[in-house]
């Protein structure tokens, strides 16, 4: 156990720095990679407070260090992240830190509630065709499978506000903040996250499927099975252990990509996260909200990775031979 110890200290220690690198490289491209976006960065500005003079674009551009060194921009950039300032926006009266503040949770909570009920239909659907490979459920459950994962979610989402507008008229457009009302939050955002949750689920049942046939198939169950286990002991008390692991990562990728990545439909339900807030950055080449956006999903892409990572040696003990060996 101490041997262990030592090396999970080891091993979370390198996790850690490797993710803290990624991180700092990331930040490095992010910076400047936006100032490759056409257009005067102020130009946004320009629109939201008239026609500036020569002199107050002069000004402005020193107030907000656009006339430094790129890599004197950088720095102060990234000496104002450690210290938890990303900056003022360009063409918004709050500070990119508020505005990330403010729409982040929105993201996550859509992103959370989208996996979870990705994991409600995912699991059982994987378990169940696994026992049944090639059989009538397994068919069946590939089929719904192969229809989630190629109809795309912003086509579904069109088409459940165009139905919902000419038949139940039900508001599916807009949030609700949690501190309005935790009901009224969690009825705003099922629909969307059910949307999202769809293929979602159907990359789960895919890989899990793949590892419960393959978990099924060695020797054990035949011993489980002489013990007088049934099948659905054997297949949720032991199968499903070891062949959720692979979809641990496949759920963590996801789950931070949602984060980010879920632009159109927070676009088409009204909902303020970081997808829509990082479209409207990028059209008004808002170059610090540009910057604060990226790197805080990027962040949150990491710390799933790496809570992941961190959880490995405790659920495969393949893994935690090797950890313990390091």
């Amino acid at each position: 156990m101490k041997k262990f110890r030592a090396g999970y200290a080891y091993y979370v220690a390198q996790r850690l720095g490797t993710a803290l690198l990624v991180l700092l490289i990331l930040s490095v491209v992010v910076f400047f990679l936006v100032r490759l976006i056409p257009g005067d960065p102020l130009a946004g500005y320009y629109d939201t407070h008239g026609t500036p003079s020569i002199e107050e674009i002069a000004r402005l551009r020193e107030q907000l260090g656009l006339d430094k060194a790129w890599y004197t921009q950088y720095f102060e950039w990234l000496g104002g992240i450690l210290q938890g300032d990303f900056g003022a926006s360009l063409t918004k009266p709050f500070s990119v830190g508020y505005q990330i503040g403010r729409r982040l949770p929105y993201s996550i909570e859509l992103a959370l509630l989208a996996t979870i009920m990705a994991l409600i239909i995912g699991i059982p659907a994987g378990v169940l065709a696994g026992q049944r490979a090639n059989h009538l459920p397994d068919i069946a459950v590939r089929t719904g499978v192969m229809l989630a994962i190629s109809i795309p979610s912003f086509l579904t989402a069109l088409a459940v506000v165009l139905i919902n507008s000419r038949t139940l008229k039900w508001n599916l457009i807009g949030a609700v903040s949690s501190s309005k009302g935790i009901v009224d939050n969690g009825i705003a955002m099922l629909v969307p996250a059910l949307i999202l949750a769809l293929p979602f689920s159907g990359t789960v049942v895919r890989y899990l499927r793949s590892g419960m046939i393959e978990e099924l198939a060695k020797p054990y169950r035949i011993t489980l099975a002489a013990k007088g286990l049934s099948d659905a002991e054997i297949a949720y008390g032991h199968g499903l252990r070891n062949a959720i692991i692979p979809v641990l990562t496949v759920i963590s990728v996801r789950l931070a990509t949602l984060v980010g990545g879920t632009v159109v439909i927070e676009n088409i339900f009204s909902i303020p996260g970081m997808g829509k807030y990082l479209i409207e950055s990028i059209s008004s080449a808002d170059y610090p909200s540009i910057q604060g956006a990226i790197l805080v999903i990027a962040s949150v892409y990491l710390l799933m990775s790496l809570i992941v990572d961190l959880l490995y040696p405790f659920l495969d003990p393949r893994i935690k031979s090797g950890v313990g060996e390091s």
